[in-house]
C-alpha cells in the first residue's frame, strides 16, 4: 500500500499499520477517521509534536492580597490556583492543585475531551508529559 496523506478507516490503519508508521517517521501526516463520526486520530512524528507543544506557553498571575497579607498564583489556561502567605508556599499549593487535577483528569478524560476546550485539553497534554515531576512541572510552567 502506498501512503498519501490521506484518511483511512480504522480497519485499514490496523492492516496498514507497519507503511503508515513509515510514512509518518518521514514526516507525513496520517489520519485515522471513525466511521459516521467527525472524530480523528492524526499520526504525526513525535518530534513535530514536541516543536508545537514547545511554542505553547502558560500563562502566569500572580496577585499579591495586602488585607489578607497572601498570595494567589493562578495558571489561566487551566484555570487552577494555588494560595499560601509566601509566594513559595503559592506556588508549592498551586503544584498540588495541578497535581490532584491530573488525577481526576485522567479518571474522567473522556468527559473532559467533551467538555473542555481543545486548547484546555492541549495545556492539559503539556501537564501530563511531566509525568508528575513537580520539577519539570515547574520549569513548564515557567516559575
Amino acid at each position: 500500500m502506498k501512503v498519501v496523506l490521506d484518511k483511512y478507516n480504522i480497519r485499514d490503519t490496523k492492516k496498514y499499520y507497519c507503511d503508515i508508521n513509515n510514512a509518518v517517521l518521514s514526516g507525513l501526516e496520517v489520519i485515522t477517521c471513525k466511521a459516521n463520526t467527525l472524530d480523528n486520530v492524526s499520526h504525526i512524528k513525535k518530534q513535530f509534536i514536541d516543536r508545537l507543544l514547545k511554542n505553547m506557553r502558560f500563562s502566569i498571575t500572580e496577585e499579591f492580597d495586602k488585607e489578607l497579607k497572601g498570595w494567589t498564583i493562578s495558571v489561566n489556561e487551566l484555570n487552577l490556583y494555588g494560595e499560601g502567605t509566601a509566594k513559595e508556599e503559592a506556588v508549592e499549593d498551586l503544584l498540588n492543585s495541578i497535581l490532584e487535577f491530573v488525577d481526576i483528569y485522567l479518571e474522567k478524560v473522556d468527559l473532559y475531551s467533551k467538555v473542555e476546550s481543545v486548547e484546555t485539553q492541549i495545556y492539559m497534554l503539556k501537564v501530563l508529559r511531566c509525568r508528575g515531576d513537580r520539577d519539570i512541572l515547574r520549569k513548564e510552567l515557567g516559575l
